[in-house]
């Protein structure tokens, strides 16, 4: 199976932002990393997976979504540290900006072997937009990271995990080779457009993440989570989601 765990910011909880429901501690990433080489994970290279979506064994990728300041200042030298590759999502219009990755971190994380897909533009809901809009926002985005990296960046992760046959049809056509949704999963097989992942958040504790490596967490809360992310406004959703998962914690 191959285990691709999404990632947000990464920072202590009294950083500014670090009380968000996707942020965890750098600790929590360092364990996360330290139980899954316990267990005989291999780290895997998203181009690997490309070329040969037939693998043998429990592999991981780690990825790191929206292009936060702490995706350079923190997790770059921890998976140096511990030999790991990542791929970064960065939403172009974002860089250089406070709070932010910069062009010339971006170019380094390239260069020291790490992924860098795109996270579109402008970082909008693109299911909804017509197809000229998705096509413009994953056009620039590969534009922007080109010129800073030098490489045409092949993997996206559509913000929100909004995905429809509409965005799968223009990625395909600008040339994308994998997508990686928000759909929870193992991917147990293969499919190179639409790659299951398994989210974590500050309540994946140590006990939870053994659960998931042992494949013994449920994906209907997740399921649940998606289906009320489509159904209301986005502020009512995450009032609900962070209810659903304190509950979920305490028992």
């Amino acid at each position: 199976m191959i285990f691709l765990f999404t990632y947000h910011k990464v920072r202590e909880s009294d950083s500014a932002g670090g009380n968000d429901f996707y942020t965890v501690s750098p600790d929590q990433l360092a364990r996360h990393i330290a139980m899954l080489n316990a267990k005989g994970f291999q780290n895997l290279k998203i181009d690997e997976l490309i070329r040969n979506p037939i693998q043998s064994g429990n592999k991981y990728i780690l990825t790191f979504d929206d292009g936060t300041y702490d995706h350079y200042e923190i997790v770059f030298p921890l998976l140096q540290k511990n030999n790991c590759q990542g791929v970064f999502f960065i939403p172009t219009s974002k860089l250089n900006k406070p709070g932010y990755i910069t062009n010339a971190q971006v170019r380094k994380l390239a260069d020291a072997g790490h992924a860098v897909g795109f996270h579109s533009h402008e970082h909008q809901r693109l299911d909804l937009s017509p197809q000229e809009e998705i096509r413009r926002q994953i056009t620039l985005s590969q534009q922007i990271l080109y010129d800073i990296t030098g490489v045409k960046p092949l993997i996206f992760s559509p913000p929100g995990g909004y995905l429809n046959a509409r965005i799968r049809e223009a990625s395909l056509e600008l040339g994308v080779q994998a997508i990686r949704t928000m759909r929870w999963g193992y991917n147990k097989k293969i499919d190179l457009i639409a790659l299951e992942t398994i989210p974590i958040n500050r309540f994946t504790n140590d006990k939870k993440f053994l659960n998931i490596l042992e494949s013994h967490n449920s994906r209907f809360l997740y399921m649940g989570k998606e289906a009320l992310k489509r159904l209301i406004p986005l502020r009512g959703y995450e009032l609900l989601r962070n209810l659903l998962f304190k509950f979920k914690n305490s028992e």
